[in-house]
């Protein structure tokens, strides 16, 4: 005799001792388990993908560059990012020579703009570096041999 009585919420074989499992009953248990689990993992409601689970532990990655003193640089990031802050290392975010700005530090957002001397790209951002003065500023994103730190969300 199979099981006579089943579990509640699987409907899995629920044996009294005087029933008489059949390999049959096992198979089917197996088949229910297998599918019930196998269900809840892949519904990504109720779980994070990899790309989602990967955001939530590293949602930001903090990066150092060197200066080439291109007008415009691009800097390469290991995913596309939606919010960035730049400043050039042991200098002041806005600085003053001869009465110009001179602009250290930038931020910008994905679809929101910001800084003018920084910019988004699909596979990291752009910064720029200017020789001379436009209405009394002038970014010093990329100048030549200088370091500059930059942290990157996803």
């Amino acid at each position: 005799m199979a099981s006579s009585s089943f579990t509640s919420h699987l409907g899995l074989c629920n044996w009294a001792a005087t029933d008489r499992p059949k390999r049959a009953d096992f198979v089917s248990d197996n088949n229910i388990i297998d599918n019930t689990v196998g269900t809840h993992i892949a519904d990504t409601t109720k779980h994070l993908t990899a790309a989602e689970k990967e955001k939530a532990l590293t949602p930001y990655t903090a990066m150092i560059y060197a200066g080439t003193g291109a007008d415009n640089r691009a800097v390469t990031t290991a995913f596309q990012p939606k919010f960035v802050i730049v400043y050039k290392k042991n200098a002041p975010l806005i600085g003053n020579e001869n009465g110009t700005s001179i602009i250290n530090s930038a931020a910008t957002v994905y679809a929101h703009g910001g800084s003018a001397g920084v910019s988004l790209t699909s596979t990291g951002f752009t910064v720029r570096q200017q020789a001379t003065a436009e209405n009394g500023m002038r970014y010093s994103l990329n100048e030549e041999g200088e370091q500059y730190c930059a942290v990157v969300f996803r």
